[in-house]
């Protein structure tokens, strides 16, 4: 991969993200590399003729780029200046050293699928192009169970009656998913986890299902005082109405993330997640 122009992706509420970008395009201008410093992820889509995207945040910053990179087909590396940086390929101490590594051309890209997601509307225009590089909650706004219709590609899978549903990708499965009582899938698998929230029954269980279907999923109201709200990766929230829908696919574009080489996703499980720590 040919290196020419990278744009930087800092989270402006973090004093710590806009002072390592400034000192990084320092270091490309030196490079010979053209670079730019963009404070909202939203205009990434009118930088198409960047070759790498690097996010200067925690994981709620790289799931914004994430998003925006994918269809774009530009790679992401992202650097953790916040807490847990759970996507990210280094911390900002390491920044430098690993970006120039990046630059040696010693670097794994990981591909990584996302939901695209739909909300079939009555009397107004669908909601389209939602989509979600961790997962899709479907979510009761009380604290009163309900009962959630779904379908896969066409056939009935189920009612689930609780809290919910988190509909999360291979990504996914380490956030919410798995504190939900989800499993760990590796990144690179091309399939969902559907995981109850708090479900009504001993027998639910987690399902993993190929990534190659559609999902639908329809609320079913009791009253007009039940309120049910779908989110996307946390960050875009919409209230559903009675009889009004939710479906999922794959989205047809993959986002690309940076890692070291090589790739260790279980030590990075240790590392962040403290997976399989024995207390003493």
């Amino acid at each position: 991969m040919k290196i020419r122009k990278i744009v930087l992706v800092c989270n402006p509420s973090q004093p710590l993200a806009e002072q390592l970008a400034r000192q990084l395009a320092d270091f490309l201008h030196q490079k010979g590399l053209q670079s730019e410093i963009l404070n909202d992820y939203r205009l990434l889509p009118q930088i198409p003729q960047a070759d790498l995207c690097i996010s200067l945040g925690g994981d709620g910053t790289a799931l914004r780029c994430a998003r925006q990179t994918a269809p774009l087909s530009i790679p992401l590396l992202a650097i953790n200046c916040g807490s847990l940086g759970f996507l990210s390929a280094c911390e900002a101490q390491e920044a430098q050293h690993y970006l120039e590594q990046v630059l040696a051309g010693n670097f794994h890209i990981t591909q990584r699928v996302l939901l695209q997601g739909k909300i079939l509307r009555h009397n107004t225009p669908a909601e389209e192009n939602l989509l979600a590089f961790n997962d899709c909650v479907i979510k009761t706004t009380d604290p009163l169970a309900f009962s959630l219709r779904a379908d896969w590609n066409g056939k009935e899978l189920k009612h689930f009656y609780g809290d919910g549903v988190i509909i999360s990708t291979p990504s996914g499965s380490t956030a919410y998913s798995l504190a939900a009582g989800g499993p760990i899938l590796a990144p690179d698998l091309d399939a969902w986890v559907i995981t109850p929230i708090c479900p009504h029954s001993l027998t639910e269980r987690p399902i993993i299902l190929r990534a190659d279907g559609q999902l639908n999923f329809e609320p079913l109201f009791r009253n007009q005082e039940e309120k049910v709200a779908v989110s996307f990766d946390g960050q875009h929230s919409y209230l559903l109405q009675p009889s009004e829908k939710v479906c999922l696919q794959r989205y047809p574009h993959k986002a690309q993330l940076i890692g070291p080489v090589p790739f260790d996703f279980f030590g990075r499980l240790r590392r962040k997640l403290e997976w399989g720590k024995r207390n003493a």
